[in-house]
């Protein structure tokens, strides 16, 4: 793929709209200077960790990568003995060190959370398993053995932590810079700076008597004191210079103001100067020794940065495909019903923007070439540069605008002739360029390649073009390329019916408006409406009518046939769409029918556990009417035969308590199998929905419902969360209906007695699912009783910005609340900079609660002294 390939296709603009979305200078840089790979391997090793970025973005903890200063450039000075980093490099690889620290941090929090939540998954089974036979050891057993180890975002999570340890080297660094760029106040510092400041004060105190002095007020020009070349010193009308002894720095351009050193201010100044440089040579040997302490991390600081760009890139494009509603292609149908080399769903193309017409564009199964036809303007050009900007941001491990599924191969070559090569200085005319173009092609073509022809055969007799066109098509399908042509020819038309592995389409057009409406129509070629464009943009009615008049004869019945065509293929593509409807409209009444024969079965249970807490009530009740029985007749007699037939009622009664039991627990093990196999049928419903690229009426209600379906927050993070072993106290839900309970005991083996409300019933294990809890044991914050909402999180970023004082102190109090309750240790809070009002409430709230271990201004780049970044204790 050569770079007037990817200029003519645009790769190179939409290249460098990705590189916008990078965090570091570096990392554009790189993005900027990607190509498109052609090997598989690589491919998808770039399309597994962009997959993961984009799957980790929309949880509730996605990965941080954050920015830093360019810092490549001072890694060769590492290796250089006795070299020296200054200040402000030393700072850059400290913001850098921290990016790494945190990056890596999120996924060994992430990589703990995919490894409790394995084994929490195991457990679980295999309490199922072991409960007994029936729908719960199958439950079971599905658990067990469909648990993966690895997550969707496992790729990411496994690149990140190959990341070096840096700490070392940012501890090193942050014992001598803050966190704003400054030195520290070093014990080594502390003497000479000291030492600075005392001889600054002596210097003010002999200069403030001179300036003070009441026999020298009409000597003194001002009574200000005066810096000149670093050193203080008094400004004097020249007539007085006499009056103080000392040196003349300057005289002003006048000549009227002599600026004087007095001689005793002269060896305080001559102090100072000798301080100051005593200073910088401290400094200079504390930057030495600290770069000569990092330099052994050379190897560790060239692989995080190379991992660092890579992952900057990778983000950059997931966050770029989800601003474009993008997905990710296939490289293999995902089925075998479209069994086809080459299928763009929905496919927008992303410098259109808002005025991108959706296309489809499928081969079908076995097909090769796609002949496009079509009126001039209808979208022939941007489609052909539509599939080829898609197949290379394919390979280059990025999403493309695009419905699931999509499906590009990785091709071995992308070749194209599209536009004018017309040169004066190469003395190519139109025919010319566009020959040496599919020269080239041909040259390089192979049964892995991706070929776009753009009106081929133009620009010569009509006759040799066609010849030449269906010449070039021959070779191409003989090597199995995948090819994509436009023309005007009618001949090359008819070429699409006679080859089995050639497709005709056209851009559709609207005979009324006389204009196109840019939609592809697979199956049937097109007309071009040249006579009918002409006369819409201004040539005479006459003219166009001679037209008509050599053209009827010849091409009459052609220009039916196609019309047919399309009356045809319009027909059948709405008695698809009918069908589809109908089938929609059928499953959704079957949802109804099955929701309200669940909604039936639940009512019937709750009567039936009714029954059974009478029955209990009445095995209690009678328990000890018989133990009233037994004492009063031990105070009588007391027979053998009595003591048994009391032992037989007992056991009667419990029998029968228990036979009810086991009949509730039997019901409602159906309706749970009943319930099971109603969403599986919904879910291998909507998958089929899916796979045909029709919305299910799920996704339907999904799309009505809005960002209030699901309630921000309400996901539990995987990183906080674990699934906890049955035992006494701990909250569980019973049944598909999930309502809450706790567990009292264990009743026997798989039955537990649960505390719902007032009431306590015994449940089968298999009935069981714990619920999350959050942290090291602890309940899950969705149980405090305070006046915090349970499912309320902490932003990462509050936002004060427009509120009023009272508002915005509330605002952040609620806040610091929500993250000393959820866990979260660090956060920002945007207050603006302003007349700093808010900026101090603010500062004053964080120092005064006890929770805040730390707060500091945030770094120039990010917000500066309008952010504050807090970290809690």
């Amino acid at each position: 793929m050569n770079q007037r390939t990817l200029e003519v296709l645009e790769y190179t603009r939409v290249r460098g709209e990705i590189a916008g979305f990078c965090m570091s200078e570096e990392g554009k840089a790189e993005l900027e200077a990607r190509v498109p790979s052609t090997d598989q391997a690589t491919v998808a090793g770039l399309k597994a960790v962009s997959k993961a970025w984009s799957f980790a973005l929309s949880s509730e903890n996605p990965p941080p990568i954050r920015g830093w200063p360019p810092v490549r450039g001072y890694y060769s000075r590492l290796q250089v003995e006795g070299a020296s980093l200054a200040l402000d490099e030393l700072y850059a690889l400290s913001i850098f060190c921290d990016a790494v620290g945190k990056l890596r941090a999120w996924a060994e929090a992430r990589a703990r959370s995919i490894e409790s939540g394995r084994r929490d998954s195991l457990s679980f089974a295999s309490v199922g398993v072991s409960a007994g036979a029936g729908a719960g050891t199958n439950a079971g057993a599905k658990t067990a053995t469909g648990t993966n180890p690895r997550s969707v975002d496992w790729a990411l999570v496994e690149r990140a932590l190959a990341l070096p340890d840096l700490s070392l080297v940012a501890n090193e660094i942050a014992r001598v810079v803050d966190k704003s760029g400054e030195l520290r106040d070093l014990p080594e510092l502390r003497e000479i700076r000291n030492g600075i400041k005392r001889i600054r004060q002596d210097i003010e105190s002999l200069v403030g008597r001179y300036l003070s002095d009441d026999s020298l007020r009409s000597a003194l020009q001002s009574t200000l004191p005066t810096l000149r070349d670093g050193r203080q010193v008094i400004a004097l009308r020249a007539n007085f210079k006499g009056r103080v002894r000392g040196i003349v720095h300057e005289v002003s351009q006048s000549g009227q103001t002599v600026y004087v050193e007095p001689e005793d201010v002269v060896d305080r100044n001559n102090d100072l100067v000798t301080e100051e440089h005593r200073l910088s040579r401290e400094v200079a040997r504390i930057l030495k020794e600290l770069t000569a302490k990092i330099s052994p991390f050379h190897g560790e600081l060239v692989a995080a940065l190379d991992s660092m760009v890579y992952l900057d890139g990778v983000s950059a494009g997931a966050r770029w495909g989800r601003d474009h509603r993008c997905s990710f292609a296939h490289d293999e149908p995902p089925d075998s019903v479209q069994d086809s080399a080459l299928q763009l769903r929905q496919g927008r193309h992303p410098l259109l923007r808002e005025r991108a017409v959706p296309i489809d564009l499928v081969l079908t199964p076995g097909g090769r070439m796609l002949i496009i036809t079509g009126p001039n303007t209808g979208g022939k050009t941007v489609s052909l540069k539509t599939v080829a900007l898609f197949a290379l941001l394919n390979q280059s491990g990025w999403p493309i605008p695009a419905a699931d599924p999509s499906v590009f191969p990785v091709f071995d070559y992308v070749g194209c002739d599209i536009g004018d090569e017309q040169s004066l200085d190469q003395s190519l005319s139109t025919f010319s360029g566009h020959m040496k173009n599919v020269a080239e092609i041909l040259r390089v073509a192979t049964g892995k390649s991706l070929v776009l022809l753009d009106e081929l055969g133009s620009g010569t007799d009509p006759q040799e073009g066609s010849a030449i066109a269906m010449s070039v098509l021959d070779e191409l399908l003989a090597r199995g390329s995948i090819v994509l042509v436009t023309t005007h020819h009618g001949i090359l038309k008819n070429y699409g019916y006679t080859h089995s592995s050639c497709v005709n389409a056209s851009v559709d057009f609207d005979q009324d408006t006389l204009s196109p409406t840019y939609r592809i129509l697979m199956g049937v070629p097109g007309e071009s409406h040249a006579l009918d464009i002409a006369a819409r943009n201004g040539l005479s009615k006459e003219i166009v009518d001679g037209a008509r008049s050599y053209l009827k004869e010849e091409r009459a019945d052609v220009s039916a046939l196609i019309k047919g065509l399309t009356a045809k293929h319009e027909e059948l593509a709405q008695f698809e769409d009918d069908k589809r409807k109908e089938e929609r409209e059928l499953r959704e009444k079957r949802r109804k029918t099955d929701l309200r024969e669940l909604s039936l079965r639940q009512k019937e249970l709750e009567l039936r556990e009714q029954g059974y807490r009478r029955l209990d009530r009445l095995l209690s009740e009678s328990r000890s009417s018989l133990e009233n029985l037994v004492r009063e007749i031990r105070e009588g007699e007391l027979t053998r035969e009595k003591t048994l037939q009391v032992k037989a009622w007992m056991s009667d009664l419990e029998a029968r308590v228990s036979a009810e039991r086991e009949g509730l627990l039997s019901d409602r093990g159906e309706a749970s199998e009943r319930e099971r196999e109603i969403s599986d049928r919904h879910r291998a419903e909507e998958a089929e929905d899916a796979a045909r690229g029709v919305a299910s009426p799920s996704d339907a209600r999904k799309k009505e419902s809005g960002p209030r379906a699901k309630p921000r927050g309400a996901a539990a993070s995987p990183r906080t969360e674990r699934i906890p072993d049955f035992a006494p106290g701990v909250d569980v839900y019973i049944g598909a209906a999930k309502r809450r309970g706790t567990l009292v005991r264990e009743e026997k083996k798989g039955v537990w007695t649960v505390s719902t409300g007032t009431l306590r019933m015994e449940i089968s294990a298999s009935e069981l699912s714990a619920v999350p809890v959050s942290g090291e044991g602890k309940r899950p914050s969705v149980e405090i009783q305070t006046e915090l909402g349970g499912d309320e999180t902490p932003s990462f970023e509050l936002r004060l910005l427009g509120m009023r004082h009272d508002e915005a102190l509330k605002t952040l109090e609620r806040q610091l609340d929500l993250a000393s309750m959820k866990g979260l240790k660090e956060f920002s809070v945007v207050h603006g900079k302003g007349h700093g009002v808010l900026q101090t409430a603010v500062h004053g709230m964080l120092a005064s609660y006890g929770a805040v271990a730390e707060y500091h201004f945030a770094r120039p780049e990010d917000g500066g002294t309008g952010k504050t970044i807090v970290t809690m204790k």
